[in-house]
């Protein structure tokens, strides 16, 4: 565990200084339009003097907000499944293997697990030295690919930052975090956009731009909360869905690498005098806003869709407004056939983009009962 046993996944000022990076996994999570920031930050790294710095700043800023986003906990106190991602801040044994490949070991209670590491994947010219013998004071990142093997994705150091105090619960002194991660405050954390290439992008006008990134945004929150285990910090530790600033918080962070880059603005809560909207985004003169429902009750959702964002986007000024409907209970293709439907047949809503998102618990490979147990269920039998 880290020092003072804050996990970092509940540092709201998380600063992690990588000297190691599988990039190609990295830059697999990212959808289009994240890509095209990266390899720009990226490509401008390689013509700096600061290369080193710069290409540390980037990998450090995703993978802060990958552990938070998602939650990841330490290897040490759970047991992972194949596929799961975790963090590691205790001993990893380096050992070599060859020219360019090294043995990364981490021992855990019951048996080890070994990972490869290759110098093409170096940031830094530390990384080597770092990594090299027992490395006790390194933060790891990971993802579990069988037993006994895993990726390395990551490794680097996390600085103390002031912010670790905001952690503790009640006034708690024992140390030992409660409850789940609160994404809505730790995305409230300082912003890192600085520390990166502010992108302008020619040729490409600010609506299409916009809509391209809140998008591409949006893309990686869903894959993260369907594919990546996300699902599990929507839900308190008694299983009751958790409040929409949960999610919200979750999108927030995945959207900084595409947002703080182009210097679009993102404004939580601003009334335009028609009541708070979720998030209301800027760049330059062009608006958009985004509305988070969840799929409880059908007259709410298509109340949101067909009055509440469509005043919020006429008081905003927007010509362009994202429906984003998180599915707890009901099959998402059926909450998206019920409100395509009713965006279909109103005219007055063009300009509004919907996206359903399955949100739905998923059960455990391991605990998953056999295919004979799983009881059936006709199709449509939900009911309105």
């Amino acid at each position: 565990m880290a020092w003072n046993e804050i996990p970092a996944r509940d540092d709201a000022d998380l600063s992690f200084q990588a000297y190691y990076a599988r990039t190609n996994a990295l830059y697999g999570l990212l959808p289009p339009v994240s890509q095209l920031v990266f390899d720009q930050i990226w490509e401008s790294a390689e013509r700096s003097s600061l290369v080193e710095m710069k290409k540390s700043a980037l990998v450090g800023c995703m993978v802060a907000d990958l552990i938070r986003a998602l939650g990841l906990k330490e290897i040490t106190a759970f047991e992972p499944e194949v596929g799961d991602w975790f963090v590691h801040s205790g001993v990893t044994n380096y050992g070599s293997l060859g020219p360019g490949l090294s043995e990364a070991k981490i021992d855990l209670a019951s048996h080890s697990i070994q990972g490869v590491t290759r110098a093409e994947c170096n940031i830094t010219s530390t990384a080597s030295v770092n990594m090299s013998g027992s490395d006790d004071i390194s933060l790891v990142v990971g993802r579990l690919t069988s037993y006994s093997k895993f990726d390395l994705i990551a490794a680097g150091y996390r600085e103390q930052s002031p912010g670790l105090a905001k952690a503790y619960q009640n006034g708690s002194t024992t140390g030992k975090w409660l409850g789940v991660t609160d994404l809505s405050a730790l995305s409230m954390g300082g912003e890192w956009s600085s520390k990166l290439l502010r992108l302008d992008v020619q040729g490409i006008p600010d609506q299409e731009l916009l809509l391209s990134a809140v998008a591409d945004a949006i893309e990686r929150f869903q894959n993260a909360v369907e594919t990546q285990g996300g699902w599990k910090l929507l839900y308190d530790d008694s299983g009751n869905v958790m409040h929409e600033r949960q999610h919200q918080g979750m999108f927030r962070m995945f959207s900084r690498l595409a947002f703080g880059s182009l210097g679009i603005q993102m404004d939580l809560n601003s009334d335009h005098g028609s009541g708070p909207t979720d998030f209301t985004l800027r760049l330059n003169k062009s608006t958009a806003i985004i509305e988070f429902k969840k799929d409880e009750k059908l007259d709410e959702m298509r109340h949101g869709v067909s009055v509440q964002l469509p005043i919020y986007m006429r008081s905003a000024g927007a010509a362009h407004g994202f429906y984003i409907v998180m599915c707890h209970k009901r099959d998402p293709s059926e909450v998206t056939e019920f409100l395509a439907r009713t965006v279909r047949v109103d005219s007055t809503l063009e300009g509004i983009m919907l996206f359903i998102i399955d949100c739905r618990r998923k059960i455990s490979a391991s605990k998953a009962p056999t295919r004979s147990a799983v009881p059936y269920e006709p199709p449509g039998s939900h009911e309105y």
